[in-house]
């Protein structure tokens, strides 16, 4: 039999209970899409720290290879202004030489500069302290700083490769009064380099080198640095997290500057890896940097716990506040029915 049109229908009643769950459902709803919000917002916020952190590492690397070219230089010219080294370089004097700069240069070694010898002016290498038995040898073809030397008759410094290994490298020109005789050079270690950029910015600092980019003679057994593939890792300040990353294909070869988020023994890390320029403006390698950001992860853990339980807490609270409410109301609704 059907109601007549006459005849109101018993409006639906939905039960407290049930307000109070499609109510807590909608407060979950809306406290998960804050909390999303929430999170995409800290990991851009953590992001661009890691990324200026890792930018620091890169501009404290560049100053340290700058100020290392500066002191190599100091020691070259300390050498070239002496007239009687002037005047032995202009004879050819290679027992003399060796007299007047042999207790510098033990000195010098001991402090990290390890490459030390003088150019004739004619571009051959007329003394190497650190190798005395080679010598007579034409730098025109591979030694672009004593050839820029030469020319411009200026003071250089950058990184290069010589036949003793890569130094950041400082050449002194020398003069024998009005007349050109030759250049000397000063070379520093890489690996105190380094050191100091880990003590500026306690992050683990390696120079990697490129064997087809800079052109290196296949190797042969001693010498330095462990090859990986094409790469060859030079110098470091840790060579077994190096040698891991080296591996495991963490650490490639990159022709820009790249960060790129990495675990570092089980903390939240990067890795910065930059292109290495020698003097003539060639990518050699590349200088890798690897820091962990332990404070990140854990500052990130607590901070989306104390979010979660909050919301959690705010959802209950609000369907019990609603079911209160529902109770307390009723009698009345019914009393005025």
């Amino acid at each position: 039999m059907s109601v007549p049109p006459s005849v109101p229908r018993p409006p639906l009643r939905v039960s407290s209970v049930h307000a109070g769950l499609i109510t807590a459902l909608v407060l979950a709803l809306s406290f998960g899409a804050m909390l999303a919000l929430t999170f995409s917002m800290q990991n851009d916020v953590i992001a661009r720290d890691r990324d200026h952190q890792m930018a620091a590492v890169s501009q404290a690397i560049t100053a340290a290879l700058d100020g290392a070219g500066r002191f190599a230089l100091t020691q070259a010219e300390t050498s070239a202004r002496q007239r009687a080294v002037a005047r032995a370089l202009a004879a050819g004097d290679r027992a003399a030489l060796t007299e007047l700069t042999a207790a510098p240069y033990a000195y010098l070694k001991s402090q990290g500069v390890p490459v030390f010898g003088f150019h004739a002016a004619d571009m051959t290498y007329l003394l190497r302290l650190h190798l005395p038995d080679k010598f007579g040898d034409d730098l025109t073809k591979f030694r672009q700083m004593v050839l820029a030397a030469n020319k411009t008759r200026r003071s250089q410094v950058g990184l290069e490769i010589g036949v003793a290994g890569t130094f950041v490298r400082g050449i002194a020109v020398i003069n024998d009064g009005d007349r050109f005789v030759g250049t000397v050079e000063a070379g520093l270690n890489l690996e105190p380099i380094l050191e100091q950029v880990k003590t500026l910015t306690n992050a683990d600092i390696a120079v990697v080198l490129s064997q087809s980019l800079a052109e290196l003679p296949p190797r042969r057994p001693g010498d330095k640095g462990e090859q990986f593939g094409d790469l060859i890792a030079l110098a470091s300040t840790d060579t077994p997290l190096f040698t891991g990353l080296l591996r495991d294909g963490a650490i490639r070869l990159a022709r820009t500057r790249e960060i790129t988020p990495h675990r570092i023994g089980g903390e939240t890390g990067a890795i910065l890896v930059q292109p290495l320029i020698d003097f003539s403006g060639r990518m050699i390698g590349n200088i890798a940097a690897v820091k962990s950001f332990p404070s990140h992860g854990a500052a990130l853990q607590r901070t989306r716990i104390e979010l979660i339980a909050a919301a959690l807490i705010g959802t209950v609270l609000a369907f019990v506040a609603f079911l209160v409410s529902a109770r307390m109301l009723k009698p009345r609704d019914e009393a005025q029915a």
